[in-house]
């Protein structure tokens, strides 16, 4: 097939990001449009991010992610999809609210189940590989208080779910991996009051908060081949040595 018979921007690797227009999502955006790179910025707002083009999805139906899919694989060398998008809510252990339960579940794992499925075939279908990146948390790995209990069990799914998709994926040259990280500077701290900030500050070896370009490099590094070529299936830790299981 001759270059003048591809769709225009075909040629032109592309990446897919859910949850665009959180904190951890635009700024993985800002940094491949900064490359040059077409990057798809999904979420049910819009990002407002230079040199994105935002996509209206909703994690939470599987429509709407294999539209997403089948859009940017149609638009660009689609080769990464980082599935970001995820919430999270305060409560108390024994007043969890079940009705925000499933709304964690939802999105957090169920959307993240989506995205992966979507990908993988997407990148199949693409006969180029490519790389799946997922956003579990250190509350995957040990639970936590003062936050819904979804929060952790659906990161913890996460990371098997992870583990399910990179076992699949190799054989096609998809590899698929999950960073952990603690909390992190910006609307996600924010949502902790200061007394609990300074308590996760305090009982951290490195007595800080993880650094958004913390996090963002570790996700790039996992979404670049070529510097990851033999990682697949790997929960990555990004939380200063709070544990190190």
């Amino acid at each position: 097939m001759s270059e003048a018979s591809l769709h225009p921007d075909q040629s032109r690797p592309g990446v897919v990001v859910t949850g665009a227009a959180g904190d951890l999502g635009g700024a993985l955006c800002d940094a491949w449009a900064a490359e040059g790179w077409a990057v798809f910025g999904a979420d049910i707002r819009d990002p407002k991010r230079g040199g994105v083009t935002y996509v209206e999805a909703d994690v939470r139906d599987r429509a709407s992610v294999v539209a997403l899919a089948e859009r940017a694989a149609l638009e660009s060398a689609l080769s990464v999809w980082v599935n970001c998008a995820g919430i999270v809510a305060a409560a108390k252990i024994r007043e969890a609210d079940p009705d925000v339960w499933d709304r964690i579940i939802a999105v957090n794992l169920t959307g993240t189940f989506h995205g992966c499925a979507a990908a993988m075939n997407a990148m199949i279908a693409g006969g180029r590989g490519g790389r799946i990146v997922n956003v579990g948390s250190l509350s995957g790995q040990i639970g936590g208080r003062g936050m819904h209990p979804a929060y952790g069990a659906s990161k913890a799914g996460v990371h098997t779910l992870t583990k399910s998709y990179a076992a699949a994926g190799a054989r096609y040259g998809i590899a698929c991996n999950v960073v952990a990280p603690g909390v992190i500077e910006g609307s996600m701290a924010e949502g902790f009051s200061e007394d609990q900030r300074q308590k996760v500050v305090m009982t951290n070896p490195m007595r800080r908060l993880a650094r958004m370009d913390e996090v963002v490099s570790v996700i790039r590094f996992l979404a670049n081949a070529e510097r990851s070529s033999y990682m697949n299936g790997a929960v990555v830790p990004i939380n200063g040595g709070a544990f190190l299981g």
